[in-house]
């Protein structure tokens, strides 16, 4: 391949990519991730060379700074916790980035550009999918993994990452931090990937399902449901059907329902020898045991995610805009009240000699912890809603109606609609380069014929 400077940009993303998706390690303590996503916006710079573009971003970002005046302003007469400051600017970076890269795929990948980064996607996933699927085995028969170096995402954040379940099959993260994230950035690209080819490539499906539908994500298979309507609905239209997409889907649901417990596979496994009577109690048959989907405990909504849906409903009546770096400091509020009355009635119940203070750090267990540490939402919709307010429920509205007034109604929009839906529903509660990167790949299709690709 020529190096010139579109290979060149080309080159940037391919290799910033590959670095996104090494959530699970980080280098002197930088997220290996973040250093991809800082790569990832090299390319865009060169947009600014665009009068119009120049002039486009100036508005976003004096949109922004606009919606959170209040909170530059505490900043600047020392009302804000200069301790958490750095963390809130990576927050704004964050959004500017989503825009820049965004724009600059709107301009850059076109005819050959497309074509080279669609190659580009299925050598990734061939190979991704396989490494997946590699990890999720090793894991189970203590094979070799490189070091998860990066803490782990609960409120015991410098605690090792886990990637054991004592009586619960064992889930897919590849080289993600939880199984979740595995599934939000990788779902939208091998779909992209499918609905962009012309390639019958059925063994590429098999291979990608499976490593999907390992990770037994309740939230990856709503969406294939949500998909597979719209396929539907697609069929009766056009009589025709894509069969990769839907061996890709049919062996998402499969192997998601096929669940090994590694204490029963692996019983020597050096996490299984630390319970040694919840071993012996899941091994009592002596049978090889493989769970089924129906006999998954897992509920669809777990206590964290649950816990945001009734921050939500909680703070809709009021959508006062906080700003997007006080969200987790609301967040950590809400739930602490009870909390605290609870710990203040104790105290005022104790004898006094149990008051006596001591210099020791109290270890803050179960929902106790939030008393010191500040969760993640874990949605981007409630995440921008509540720090943005109803501002950004209005911009939503008037965006989605602008594209139903402007763009033909087919496929492609509902394919648009769909991957901008499943971004703001994701767990990964902020925008970033990468998913600017997907959102604007899904926005070129609005611009094709609704048959030339799917």
């Amino acid at each position: 391949m020529k190096l010139n400077k579109n290979n060149l940009y080309l080159a940037i993303t391919f290799f910033s990519i590959l670095l996104i998706f090494m959530d699970s390690y980080s280098f002197f303590s930088v997220p290996v991730s973040w250093i991809g996503l800082s790569f990832l916006i090299l390319p865009s710079v060169t947009n600014f060379k665009d009068k119009n573009f120049r002039q486009y971003f100036f508005y976003i970002v004096a949109f922004l700074f606009v919606l959170n005046l209040n909170s530059f302003i505490n900043i600047i007469y020392n009302k804000f916790d200069y301790s958490f400051e750095p963390y809130s600017l990576l927050r704004y970076l964050n959004l500017i980035s989503f825009f820049l890269v965004y724009f600059f795929v709107l301009n850059f990948f076109k005819n050959k550009n497309y074509s080279k980064f669609l190659q580009f996607v299925k050598l990734f996933v061939y190979t991704y999918s396989l490494i997946i699927i590699y990890i999720y085995f090793a894991q189970i028969f203590d094979l070799y993994e490189p070091l998860r170096n990066r803490a782990n995402t609960n409120l015991l954040g410098n605690s090792a990452q886990s990637t054991f379940w004592l009586s619960q099959p064992h889930r897919a993260m590849g080289t993600f931090r939880e199984p979740i994230f595995l599934v939000a950035f990788y779902y939208p690209m091998v779909l992209l990937y499918f609905i962009n080819t012309k390639e019958n490539n059925y063994i590429l499906a098999i291979i990608s399902g499976a490593s999907l539908g390992l990770t037994r994500s309740n939230y990856l298979k709503l969406y294939v449901l949500i998909f597979i309507i719209i396929l539907i609905f697609y069929y009766f239209k056009n009589k025709y059907i894509n069969i990769p997409i839907y061996i890709l889907f049919s062996s998402i649901f499969i192997f998601s329902s096929i669940g090994l417990l590694e204490c029963n596979v692996n019983q020597s496994s050096k996490e299984c020898r630390e319970y040694p009577e919840t071993v012996e109690k899941i091994n009592s048959s002596g049978d090889f045991r493989i769970l089924s989907g129906t006999n998954n405990d897992e509920p669809f909504l777990d206590r964290d995610r649950s816990n945001v849906v009734v921050f939500f409903l909680d703070n809709i009546t009021n959508l006062k805009p906080v700003g997007i770096q006080n969200v987790t400091s609301k967040y950590q509020e809400h739930f602490v009240s009870e909390i605290s009355e609870e710990m203040y009635f104790i105290n005022r119940t104790l004898p006094k000699y149990l008051l006596t203070r001591y210099n020791s750090q109290n270890f803050r267990t179960g929902y106790y912890s939030l008393l010191d540490s500040k969760p993640n939402v874990q949605n981007l919709f409630v995440f921008y809603t509540i720090g943005f307010g109803y501002i950004f429920l209005l911009f939503l509205f008037l965006y989605f109606l602008n594209l139903f007034f402007t763009k033909k109604i087919n496929f492609n929009l509902f394919l648009y609609l769909y991957i901008l839906s499943f971004v703001l529903m994701s767990p990964i509660e902020e925008v970033n380069a990468y998913y600017g990167l997907l959102i604007g790949f899904a926005k070129i299709l609005l611009s094709k014929k609704e048959n030339e690709y799917i």
